[in-house]
């Protein structure tokens, strides 16, 4: 924003863009209700401080609303900080690839925007989330009647191709091969 004799990092929310859910764009919200005063999201191009309306039309709860608009809240309760569903992928291509730790990526993202506060904690716990459900979803639990809960532990890990295995790279009768060839 220009203050007269240069140009002044400013947040979104001080600009005056408010965020209305629930409803098509340019659509005013009847039964709105303002989202936390601090309510932050991580956005690929920085840290961002916006206005957030969610809607209380018809009961649906916060953490569906934002879901909805591609943000991942970072707790299901009263969500204040977000992250896009973007910076979620941005992040796990750039850790797999070039093995990027979350804390250096996080604070590329503090370098381009200015002091927005730390969620950094709130951010690893959303990528931990983000990671999990991958894991759930190429696991093929999505669709179990039990849901993730009836996961059985270990059932997500892959197996180990160099790994000894019955059944599967053993040859049938290894364990009556005598020792010396063995």
């Amino acid at each position: 924003m220009w203050n007269s004799l240069f140009f002044q990092k400013t947040t979104l929310r001080e600009l005056g863009l408010r965020i209305q859910l629930g409803h098509s764009p340019g659509r005013a919200c009847p039964s709105r209700e303002a989202g936390h005063k601090d309510f932050v999201v991580i956005d690929s191009n920085g840290i961002h401080e916006v206005a957030v309306d969610f809607c209380r039309c018809h009961g649906i709860p916060r953490r569906r609303q934002l879901l909805r608009i591609g943000w991942w809240p970072s707790t299901p309760l009263e969500p204040q900080t977000c992250a896009t569903m973007e910076v979620l992928r941005h992040f796990h291509l750039l850790n797999l690839q070039g093995k990027l730790p979350v804390y250096l990526f996080y604070r590329t993202l503090e370098l381009q925007t200015s002091n927005t506060g730390d969620r950094m904690d709130q951010f690893m716990l959303m990528v931990r989330e983000w990671r999990h459900l991958k894991m759930v979803k190429r696991g093929g639990r999505a669709f179990d009647p039990g849901g993730i809960a009836a996961t059985p532990p270990g059932s997500l890990a892959i197996p180990c191709r160099a790994c000894p295995l019955p059944n599967i790279n053993l040859p049938r009768g290894w364990e009556n091969v005598p020792p010396e060839r063995a």
